[in-house]
């Protein structure tokens, strides 16, 4: 009998603070719908994938429920505040706004989210929808080629390069593809070595109009000898260089004056700037020299990147 009193009691308890509970919204709901329109080329309803710089754009239409403050669309969104543009609404437009609004992708590859949001007159979240964009890349990039020193024998060692394609070729492998090759590498007998680093100083990089009499054991007077425009440079960074445009500026500046055919003592670390035969801007990091002779042991590892 006094369970049955205690239960009854704890029951009742419960009913009333349940009727004193208040109901409130749901924080940070989504309350808002958001339409978006295909109103002709550019006009953006779902995720895509586009070009650098291409045109962008948003015709939506965007409803709630709750009163509307502003509407504003967002770009790689981390707070509530920051807005590529925003509009404040008026009475008319409180629970249903229509707009169109117009960008530019970025120069930059990469995925890009844009926002679509809604707040109160007070600031407060209601609702968006999101949209990614994708950036594709306006240049080639090549990773982790390795540049052997010419043999002389079986003449095997993929010691030229197309930059085009990140292809590297032997002096067997390259003859048919003579037209691709921007340059090659070979090791200057004739140079001096370091004594002060690690590395030997005397790796060349060459366009193969450049004329070479060491390599006289290589016959490529039938080749095509494409004329590339080479220089070492120290500036921009080869990681800042993310996009066509950027490896265009770079090239242009730094070939302005003093290039060559013909680059000596290349040590990791290098940049090399070039101008291809086709008119292509790119840059060649050297990632490091192996070897103090020219044995046909010794190599250049490098990555490339090459405007398309």
């Amino acid at each position: 009998m006094i369970m049955k009193k205690y239960i009854a009691a704890c029951f009742s308890t419960v009913l009333f603070f349940s009727a004193c509970v208040k109901k409130v919204d749901i924080v940070d709901g989504n309350y808002a719908n958001v339409t978006l329109v295909n109103a002709g080329p550019n006009y953006v309803t779902e995720n895509i994938t586009v070009n650098a710089k291409d045109s962008i754009f948003f015709s939506f239409t965007i409803t709630s429920d709750k009163e509307m403050g502003f509407v504003g669309v967002q770009k790689n969104p981390v707070n509530q505040t920051a807005f590529l543009v925003r509009d404040t609404m008026n009475s008319s437009s409180r629970h249903s706004y229509t707009a169109v609004k117009k960008f530019a992708a970025d120069s930059i590859n990469g995925s890009y989210i844009y926002r679509i949001a809604a707040h109160d007159t007070s600031g407060v979240y209601i609702g968006h929808r999101d949209i990614i964009i994708t950036v594709k890349a306006d240049f080639d990039y090549f990773i982790a080629r390795q540049l052997k020193v010419p043999d002389t024998t079986a003449k095997v060692n993929t010691c030229y390069m197309a930059a085009k394609t990140g292809t590297v070729y032997s002096y067997t492998t390259g003859a048919g593809k003579s037209a691709d090759i921007d340059f090659g590498i070979y090791y200057d007998t004739t140079g001096t070595a370091s004594v002060s680093t690690t590395d030997d100083l005397r790796f060349c990089v060459y366009a193969l109009n450049a004329a070479q009499p060491q390599l006289s054991y290589y016959d490529i007077s039938t080749w095509t000898k494409n004329a590339t425009i080479l220089k070492k440079g120290t500036s921009p960074a080869f990681n800042t260089l993310t996009s066509a445009g950027a490896l265009r500026s770079a090239g242009i500046t730094n070939l302005a004056s003093g290039t060559s055919t013909k680059l000596t003592q290349m040590v990791s670390g290098n940049l090399v700037y070039f101008k291809t035969a086709a008119g292509k801007y790119g840059c060649m990091q050297v990632l490091l020299t192996s070897g103090t002779s020219p044995s046909k042991e010794s190599y250049m590892n490098v990555e490339v990147k090459i405007e398309r």
